[in-house]
């Protein structure tokens, strides 16, 4: 049995998540690196579902987290990694991490009042030929929300970070009138999967005694 496991995500969210239930979480990305929209991040395929687009992008951030846990000098023996990735869409359609202040604003305008989809895949392995995956839905509806509520909140640092600009455990949670799934899911982990993923391969969560 391990206590330790490799994250390979620059979000803070996933490694507090997963600090909480007692893993020692040795964190493989560069939380210096870009955590926004930018060029060439998690790139859609064309005619690509949400689901097929959340899973291809948790297994490559496993995929290299694994090649970066590979070139450790001293790495934790049989310490798995965890990759994950989240997705929110909206009548079939991804909505990504905002490049903007105006897209912040179309995303939100688009699901005020109405329920979209929140996806988040989870792939745990040792290598790359040995590794698990879970896809988690959840739907959440917002409420009607006024030009006045969305401006303010655009105005925040919440939205840049975040796929569909909003973070439910953040202010926009204010803006949430129901939940059906996880909702550690939908804040970008679900931890009773990424637990099942981790016992699978000896790192059941320490703060269970086991």
């Amino acid at each position: 049995m391990t206590a330790t496991i490799y994250l390979a995500s620059k979000s803070p969210r996933r490694r507090e998540l997963l600090s909480a239930y007692g893993w020692r979480v040795e964190v493989l990305s560069d939380p210096t690196e870009p955590r926004g929209w930018f060029a060439g991040d998690e790139e859609e395929m064309p005619d690509e579902t949400p689901e097929a687009y959340v899973l291809r992008t948790a297994v490559t951030k496993l995929m290299d987290g694994i090649a970066a846990r590979d070139e450790l000098d001293s790495p934790v023996p049989g310490a798995p990694v965890v990759a994950a990735d989240t997705v929110v869409s909206l009548d079939g359609r991804i909505l990504g991490k905002p490049r903007d202040a105006a897209e912040a604003t179309a995303f939100l305008r688009a699901m005020a009042g109405r329920e979209h989809s929140v996806r988040t895949a989870v792939a745990v392995g040792r290598s790359k030929d040995d590794y698990r995956t879970a896809v988690v839905l959840s739907k959440v509806r917002m409420k009607a929300l006024t030009d006045e509520e969305i401006a303010s909140y655009v105005a925040t640092d919440e939205p840049w970070d975040k796929a569909g600009g909003y973070g439910i455990q953040g202010i926009a949670g204010l803006f949430v009138s129901s939940i059906t799934g996880s909702y550690t899911a939908i804040m970008g982990l679900p931890v009773c999967e990424t637990a099942e993923l981790l016992a699978a391969y000896g790192a059941p969560a320490p703060v269970l005694g086991q």
